[in-house]
């Protein structure tokens, strides 16, 4: 098939008629082989540009890599390109196991990953890049981001520095400094602020509606202030998504609006519950959704975020209220989207969101196909405002340029291989977004960071700058130096597992829960004499969970969500697992029992369920209910009849072929060992 069959394959797969105008400017670059910035406004069609150039690249034999900074994009973007490329080439998801090399990833015709995972690749393997013909970055904007941003600059600058002639195409939605950014990356740009649905912004303030081009509504303040907004697009046949600062405002909106949805609601079946292991939040979740409303936030489970995210694609949800973290999230476009709070709370208390957030929010206004127009409100508390003053727009700057970032990085680089002194550092840095910006204390800084690595043989300057074996580690599981040190220095302790979890709750890398006013008691150990009450009550959650707590028990205990209990576990597992391979590269007498540790973190149970959650489907729950009925091996599970287990409550029929079939797999292998 010849290249241009296969572009008009994919818009046809696609569903694309006609090519807008900055797509074909767009795609004409990419045909040129030119890398290139896409600034372009939210659902403005960046991602068939994205594909385009996946699809030369392919067609030209070589491979592509598609980075991403959220797991949730990820995970989109991975099911839209195996649904389109899938029976024609290989196409594999990468996000976790930071420590894992490349050769996985070279297999695959297509990479989908995030920052974090990319960056990791490199530090195993700088040529990784050689083998790349196309590399698409979506959401370039994050370089801006104080946590990814340094991350994403790095892999940019690996890419600029290794000069691997791959084509980039970079993606973002509107920004100020496009420009620069492209002639930082040397690459060409398009910019426009077409979209394909019409965007109107307007601010809506005591009880009056005021869009940009003039027109005026007046639409009373009710008793939740904007429901009248919400009933106005719901009885168009509209849907609504509003943005609001807590958690807790999404859960208590979503609930006074039930009232409206319910009158515009569908019919549909409505589960009894969401999760496997059942939580609060399922209750809650059908109780909204039967009235046509929904919240979603970061305290949701995994499981719970997709099936609302679904019900609102599928347009069975009239109304969602989000916290934020939706707008960088998975595309769920709405006719009207009202910003009801432009604030947020931080450590200097309230402070506004910035405008290029806000303008992520109304971008998700307007659905193609569906909609002619979307909608999208700012409210103001505080009578008129300037809209334009809410949606200035600063430049994109560098967030590499502090001692933490740079202690990560500088590790990373020279644990890679890829500079052989300071002055070839210096050289690498010299590629980076923060040099080209002008900043002025970059060697002084790159000195004062190869030292403190140096005094903590972290690297060697001895025969040419190197990592040393501990420092190599550190920098291959993708630690921070500082965590590395702390694991280092705790292996003189004692062991015992509230320890071990203490010391990991300690590090940058884990969010800890806040202990408030709460009288905390610490144990008797040496190692709790700097008594971090955060991190000891991280400790104790995380140990909750080890010994198999409810989820219930543990929300309830520790005031938070199952998708905050999950996404701390998903850190602790990560850095046990760093501090077992750490112990044991000391040859510390405590690598076992960390290890045993890291394993029942994974999976949240007692040793003696080990065994059972090897199987494919057996979690938790399932492995303490069989454990409780007589099945304690995988040898008890394969000599038994599928039927008997069938039986057990919380087992089912399917389940219990497949784990029997799965344990005699198991025992036939070790027989032939």
């Amino acid at each position: 098939m010849e290249l241009n069959e296969k572009f008009n394959w994919l818009f046809s797969k696609m569903g694309i008629e006609n090519l807008y105008p900055p797509q074909k400017e767009a795609i004409n670059k990419i045909m040129e082989g030119k890398s290139i910035i896409v600034s372009m406004p939210t659902a403005s069609g960046k991602t068939l540009i994205a594909y385009s150039a996946i699809i030369r690249a392919l067609h030209l034999g070589m491979k592509a890599l598609y980075v991403v900074p959220l797991r949730a994009l990820a995970m989109e973007k991975y099911d839209e390109l195996s649904e389109l490329l899938g029976n024609e080439y290989k196409v594999i998801l990468s996000m976790g196991d930071y420590d894992s090399t490349s050769s996985e990833l070279k297999k695959a015709d297509v990479v989908v990953a995030v920052y974090e995972k990319i960056d990791s690749v490199l530090r195993h393997d700088p040529d990784y890049l050689y083998s790349i013909g196309v590399m698409v970055v979506d959401e370039i904007h994050m370089l801006q981001d104080e946590g990814r941003g340094p991350t994403l600059e790095m892999v940019l600058t690996r890419m600029k520095f290794i000069k691997n002639g791959a084509q980039l195409v970079a993606l973002s939605a509107t920004i100020k400094n496009y420009k620069e950014i492209a002639d930082w990356l040397g690459a060409d740009y398009v910019y426009s602020d077409f979209r394909p649905v019409q965007l109107r912004i307007g601010i809506y303030h005591d009880g009056i509606l005021e869009f940009q081009d003039g027109d005026i509504e007046f639409i009373k303040e009710d008793k939740n202030r904007i429901g009248n907004l919400v009933r106005r697009s719901l009885e168009n046949g509209g849907q609504v998504l509003i943005f609001v600062n807590r958690r807790s405002y999404a859960e208590s909106l979503s609930e006074k609006l039930r009232e409206i949805t319910k009158l515009y609601k569908d019919n549909f079946e409505i589960p009894g519950s969401i999760d496997e292991e059942k939580n609060i939040y399922d209750e809650k979740i059908i109780e909204n959704i039967s009235h046509g409303v929904c919240f979603h936030h970061a305290g949701l489970s995994n499981t719970q975020r997709k099936y609302v995210e679904k019900l609102f694609k599928d347009r069975k949800i009239k109304c969602l209220v989000a916290t934020p973290t939706l707008a960088a999230g998975v595309n769920l476009p709405a006719r009207t989207v009202i910003v009801r709070d432009i604030t947020r709370y931080s450590q200097d208390g309230s402070v506004q969101i910035p405008a290029f957030e806000i303008k992520q929010m109304l971008g998700r206004a307007g659905r193609p196909k569906y909609d002619q127009f979307g909608e999208g409100i700012i409210v103001s508390k505080k009578g008129y405002i300037n809209i334009e003053s809410i949606l200035d727009l600063e430049d994109i700057t560098s967030r590499l340029g502090n001692f933490t970032a740079l202690r990560i990085h500088i590790l990373g680089v020279v644990s890679s291989g890829i500079v052989n002194d300071e002055e070839d550092l210096v050289k690498f840095f010299q590629n980076t977004f923060l040099y080209y910006r002008g900043y002025s204390d970059l060697e002084s800084l790159i000195r004062d960071t190869l030292s403190f690595l140096e005094d903590e043989e972290l690297v060697t300057t001895f025969r040419g700058l190197r990592a040393t074996k501990f420092g190599k580690l550190v920098s291959d599981l993708y630690l921070d130096p500082i965590t590395g040190i702390l694991f280092k220095n705790s292996l003189s302790q004692p062991y015992a597992d509230i320890y071990s979890l203490y010391v990991i709750s300690s590090a940058g890398e884990m969010v800890p829960l806040i202990s408030r006013e709460e009288d905390i008691t610490f144990p008797d150990h040496p190692g709790f004499k700097d008594m971090n009450a955060d991190a000891y009550k991280t400790a104790l959650m995380l140990n909750d969970w080890a010994n198999e707590e409810e989820i219930n028990e543990i929300i309830n205990k520790y005031g938070i969500g199952p998708g905050d209990l999950h996404m701390r576990v998903e850190i602790a597992d990560w850095l046990l697992y760093s501090y077992s391979r750490i112990a044991y590269l000391l040859n510390s007498p405590n690598s076992l029992q960390i290890e045993l540790l890291w394993k029942r973190i994974k999976y949240g149970i007692r040793t003696e369920l080990l065994e059972l959650v090897s199987l494919t489907g057996i979690g938790r729950v399932r492995a303490r209910i069989l454990y409780n009925h007589g099945y304690r091996t995988i040898e008890d599970i394969a000599s038994s009849d599928p039927e008997k287990i069938a039986k057990i409550p919380g087992i089912g029929e399917k389940t219990s072929r497949s784990i029997v079939k799965e344990a005699k797999m198991i025992k036939m292998r070790k027989k032939n060992i």
